[in-house]
This record gives structure tokens, C-alpha cells and sequence, in this order.
């Protein structure tokens, strides 16, 4: 797709009656959590709380269940901690520090909400592999997965099962367990060929076609002056039908989320977090991006309008967060 059909197909989403509805919505709230007090003075600490819930409801739609305390205590424990700076070798822990790593990195290019510190952000494909190194490393120190498909796209001979999005996460969309030290389902083990397998709606992609629907996602993010909302939606359901990595990629996806919404101003604090939706409704993240992968128009709105529910639910969070880290209360 060109450039310009590129700009015309966002646009056209965007004077969808609905989807200008929700667009005008989220701007409504982002303004709102943009002056709370908190955030005059707290901004950095609530960036950084945010971060650690962004984590934990991230590794919950994985199927990671990992408390918020226990991982500001393994933060607070720096590096001798051990927690997460390196595998445990305990794959729901590994997978919860990972995507901390990968939020804690976003807030360091995050441009400052007082004052005028802006941190260069690496090009796109850069920015990609790196996030997913943090997020997918601790798994292949562990041995659960090849270090071979960490940070780089998986080529076209690599298999993908073609299913639900509820049946193929990071850890098997939520329904994996830890079975006689290995991470397992139904009692089979999530490792085949050294790989660990994600499925996720739509055809399982290769070769040149693969190739091209990467370099669609990069330019996505990259075309200047798409509408934010759009933008978002589209580079997120992209990563779940695509899959353009061996795994980890609703993840990816997630975190791209939270980079754009902050780059393009749907949420400049970088308070927000947008993954709290996902984890709470599971069922309806799977049936928004099964339309999705539908490719009918009618499916791609309805995908839209819940990824905007997800981006003011997360706005909800951020702003009750920023109380919390004002009012000294966030470890209770």
C-alpha cells in the first residue's frame, strides 16, 4: 500500500460517525488526567507506577499471574534482587519483569510532561526488536524458547498454529500452567523445535506476504499525521493477525499502544494503562480482534471502538494511580 492510499484508508476510518465519537471521547479524557494535581509535581513516580501495573496486566492476559507489590519489591531490590534483571526461570515471573522492562524503557523515551527534556526514540524497527528482547529474553535464558527468534521476525518456515486469540499468548492466552517444571497445557509442553508456539486470529502469514505486512506496520507507525486513534488500533490488531515474531507479539503490539497514544497525544502523561482492559474482559478483546481479522469494514470500526473503550478505561487507571501515588498509597 502506498503512502497516500495508506493516509486516505486511516482518514476514511476516522470520519466513521462512531469511530470520530470515541476519538473526540478519549481527548476529552486525556485533558482531564492531564491537570490532575498529582501529576504537577509527581509525574515521573506515577510513569513509573503505571509501568508496574501496565506489567502486571499485561502478564495477566498472557496467563501470568504476578502481584503488583511483589514486583515494586523486586524493583525496589535493584539489581541484587535478581528479579527483574534476569531469568528465574520461572516463566510467569520471567514474563511480568520482561514487559516491566519493556514499559520502564518506553517511559525513558517519553518526552518530560514538565519541562523540555525530549529523549531521541530509536527508529522503528530498532525500537521493535529492543522491546521485544526485554519482553522475550528472560524466556530464552531460561531455555523455554530459541534465542534465535528473540528481537527478530520469524522467517516464513516458521510454524504458526492458526487459532483463537483466547488460545495463544505469550503463555498460551492464559490458559497455561506450571506442570512438573515446565511450562505446560493440558499437560504438553508449549516447546516444539526449541520454539514456543503463538496462535492468534487470522492466516498464518510467510514469505514475501509476511514481509510486506511487516513493512506495512512500520509504516503505519512511521507516516506522519494519521489520526491517533486509528493509528493505535491499527498497529495493534496488525500485530495480533500478522505475527510477524515467533511469540510475544499482542504483547509487542501493547506496548506499541502505549508508545503512540503518548508520541501522538492521546495520552502525553504516560500515565495511562491501556492493557487493564484487556486482562478484565478477555473475552471481549478476543471477539474485537477476531473482527478485525474479519477484514470487513463493519469489523475494523468494531475493533476501533473497543480499542478506544481499552484506552479510556486505561486513562481511569492512570488517573486513579496518580491519587494513589499522591496520596502515598500505592503499596497497600
Amino acid at each position: 500500500m502506498s503512502t497516500n492510499a495508506l493516509i486516505d484508508a486511516c482518514l476514511a476510518l476516522a470520519r466513521e460517525e462512531r469511530v470520530a465519537a470515541a476519538s473526540e471521547a478519549l481527548y476529552e479524557a486525556s485533558a482531564q488526567l492531564r491537570w490532575q494535581e498529582a501529576l504537577r509535581k509527581r509525574w515521573r513516580e506515577a510513569r513509573a507506577e503505571a509501568s508496574v501495573r501496565a506489567a502486571v496486566s499485561g502478564a495477566a492476559i498472557e496467563g501470568a499471574v504476578v502481584s503488583a507489590q511483589a514486583l515494586r519489591e523486586q524493583i525496589a531490590a535493584g539489581p541484587k534482587g535478581a528479579g527483574v534483571h534476569a531469568s528465574s526461570k520461572d516463566p510467569a515471573w520471567d514474563a511480568a519483569t520482561g514487559l516491566w522492562r519493556a514499559h520502564s524503557r518506553l517511559v525513558g523515551y517519553m518526552p518530560d510532561l514538565v519541562g523540555r527534556t525530549c529523549p531521541v526514540v530509536p527508529a522503528t524497527a530498532q525500537l521493535m526488536a529492543t522491546l521485544h528482547r526485554d519482553v522475550a529474553g528472560p524466556l530464552a535464558v531460561g531455555g523455554l524458547i530459541s534465542e534465535a527468534v528473540v528481537g527478530c521476525p520469524r522467517e516464513s518456515g516458521q510454524a504458526l498454529e492458526n487459532q483463537s486469540l483466547e488460545g495463544g499468548g505469550m503463555l498460551e492466552g492464559g490458559k497455561a500452567a506450571l506442570e512438573g517444571g515446565g511450562l505446560r497445557e493440558n499437560g504438553n509442553p508449549l516447546l516444539e523445535g526449541g520454539q514456543l508456539l503463538e496462535g492468534g486470529p487470522g492466516p498464518n502469514l510467510g514469505g514475501q506476504e509476511l514481509r510486506e505486512r511487516l513493512a506495512q506496520i512500520v509504516a503505519l507507525i512511521d507516516t506522519p499525521n494519521l489520526p491517533a486513534l486509528v493509528r493505535v488500533a491499527l498497529v495493534h490488531a496488525e500485530m495480533l493477525t500478522v505475527r510477524p515474531f515467533a511469540l510475544a507479539n499482542g504483547a509487542l503490539g501493547r506496548l506499541l499502544v502505549r508508545h503512540l497514544s503518548v508520541r501522538d497525544g492521546l495520552d502525553p502523561t504516560g500515565v495511562s494503562v491501556s492493557d487493564y482492559y484487556a486482562g478484565r474482559v478477555p473475552a471481549a478483546y478476543a471477539e474485537a480482534a477476531q473482527a478485525y481479522a474479519s477484514a470487513s469494514l463493519e469489523g475494523v470500526v468494531a475493533w476501533i471502538i473497543w480499542q478506544a473503550e481499552a484506552l479510556l478505561e486505561g486513562m481511569r487507571q492512570g488517573s486513579e494511580l496518580s491519587r494513589a501515588v499522591q496520596a502515598g498509597t500505592t503499596q497497600r
